[in-house]
């Protein structure tokens, strides 16, 4: 359905299962090459932290940005830094005075040749046990302008800090 138009999503005082149940399927789901995701506050038992990490042993490619100063959360943060590069994730740390606040996941498929990515981006913290205190929204959509703006946003994480040019998102500090 994300192929076809945008999907947003209100879930005030709510758990985002759904959210959960589309990371758990792209971790079985035979087309999905890679996930991406930001991971700022992360649940001490937490089911997007296992579906990642059952996506790499199901042979996708997982690249994690967590923020470390994510405050209350930082134990269980670390915690899970250590199972994902154990499990063989790729590992991006938050910068130092640049907070990463932002909830993105990028997951790359392939269908007969053909690469097509969905993206969320989001307002909830990816934590089952604070979702039912918060008021989330959350976009998914498969748009190749916000899909690869966000590819770039992954890469600026990875690859130095390189700013990137951002027409369809607003992406502080540069924009």
């Amino acid at each position: 359905m994300i192929r076809h138009k945008d999907v947003l999503l209100h879930y005030p005082y709510h758990t985002f299962n759904h959210i959960i149940m589309l990371l758990r399927e792209a971790s079985l789901d035979p087309t999905v090459e890679s996930i991406k995701i930001t991971l700022y506050r992360v649940a001490d038992s937490s089911k997007i932290a296992n579906a990642l990490i059952n996506a790499i042993k199901n042979g996708k490619k997982v690249t994690v940005l967590v923020e470390l100063q994510a405050r209350f959360d930082e134990e269980h943060n670390i915690s899970w830094v250590t199972k994902l590069q154990e499990e063989g994730a790729t590992v991006i740390y938050g910068v130092p005075g640049l907070k990463v606040h932002s909830k993105l996941f990028l997951i790359t498929t392939r269908v007969r040749g053909k690469e097509i990515k969905y993206a969320h981006v989001g307002t909830g913290n990816f934590n089952e046990k604070t979702a039912r205190i918060y008021t989330d929204f959350s976009l998914l959509t498969a748009d190749k302008n916000i899909t690869e703006e966000i590819s770039r946003i992954f890469d600026f994480y990875a690859n130095n800090f390189n700013t990137g040019v951002y027409k369809h998102l607003a992406v502080a500090p540069f924009y």
